[in-house]
């Protein structure tokens, strides 16, 4: 999408995807194409010497490991990213996680952050973890999940999903990819932040969703409008604003799953 926004992705963008019915890992690997490349060779002179290209491949693997796998694999392969698949996955929320884990990985690089990426297509179940669990909580040797909120444009499957918002009058609909950090990159990720509470995160996710909707629509029944659109200086709302102001927009995003229930 314009602007280069991670969170805002074209339904258009999503990369079509073939999976066997089977839990596993989808390695994304950009490599550029040269003679004496390991992978996807040109011979000398070809023109399309120097390009980047993307392999994308499927590995089988144990739902109960598949997330540390991930982990693990996405850094001494040296990979791009890698996503974690459920076999009950619908592929074109796969397809949505395989898009934004590239993203994702770009934004951070260009921020000079840690842009080894692994995402999920379903919420992951880690041991002992919570998404967004706090800092002391992210013990060494521990995995936590990360929910991102992203905008898809003319979303192909109805008008909502499993934790997904409902379609804006744009054809705009909100979805949650789920990313998988280590302790010590969840630490680095919140930058000194401490984040929300306990599970708030989680508990009050459906209203976040609804709250991003809003915002974009710019609806003035947003409940404490002005301070909403203060807090996030006119931009869409992200679980990185979220972090920043905790309090508020979690109040908000309450407020807003009480009215829908």
């Amino acid at each position: 999408m314009a602007g280069g926004d991670p969170h805002a992705v074209a339904a258009a963008d999503l990369p079509r995807l073939r999976l066997p019915y089977v839990d596993g890992l989808i390695t994304i690997d950009r490599v550029r194409r040269t003679p004496g490349s390991p992978v996807c060779p040109v011979p000398p002179g070809d023109p399309s010497a120097g390009h980047q290209v993307t392999r994308v491949e499927f590995v089988a693997a144990d739902p109960g490991q598949a997330a540390r796998t991930a982990v693990a694999l996405v850094e001494t392969a040296d990979l791009t990213a890698v996503a974690v698949h459920a076999r009950y996955a619908p592929v074109v929320s796969t397809a949505l996680a395989v898009c934004f884990a590239g993203r994702l990985h770009d934004a951070r690089t260009a921020r000079g952050l840690a842009s080894r990426v692994v995402v999920a297509d379903h919420r992951p179940e880690l041991a002992g973890a919570a998404a967004g669990a706090a800092v002391g909580a992210a013990a060494s040797g521990s995995l936590v999940r990360l929910p991102h909120i992203v905008a898809v444009h003319h979303w192909p499957e109805g008008e909502r999903g499993p934790q997904g918002g409902p379609k804006g009058s744009a054809g705009v609909t909100d979805r949650v990819v789920w990313e998988i950090m280590s302790a010590a990159q969840y630490r680095a990720w919140l930058g000194g932040l401490l984040g929300p509470a306990g599970d708030a995160l989680e508990r009050h996710l459906g209203g976040l969703l609804a709250l991003a909707g809003l915002v974009r629509a710019r609806w003035a029944q947003v409940p404490r409008h002005d301070e909403v659109l203060q807090a996030l200086r006119g931009g869409p709302l992200t679980i990185g604003a979220v972090y920043r102001h905790p309090g508020l927009l979690l109040a908000v995003a309450a407020a807003l799953g009480d009215r829908e229930a």
